[in-house]
């Protein structure tokens, strides 16, 4: 039985992969970019992420937030 994955609807942060932060920021899994894409942005250094050892996680508010100062900074910037 294969369960499709749905974002976190339960307001709370926490840590979590990436195959479940490219969930939770496009649920739309037309939309989303692949997983290969979020490492080259973590091997970039241009995501905010938490290394544990040799794992990586992220938390999902923090994403989001930046991405949307990233968004902000280039309307500023025309």
């Amino acid at each position: 039985m294969m369960q499709t994955e749905q974002p976190n609807t339960d307001g709370q942060g926490g840590l979590v992969d990436a195959p479940r932060l490219l969930v939770e920021l496009f649920p739309n899994p037309e939309c989303r970019p692949s997983l290969r894409w979020l490492r080259t942005q973590v091997a970039e250094r241009t995501l905010p992420f938490v290394r544990i050892g040799r794992l990586c996680f992220f938390d999902t508010q923090m994403v989001k937030t930046h991405f949307a100062a990233r968004a902000m900074s280039k309307v500023k910037g025309q």
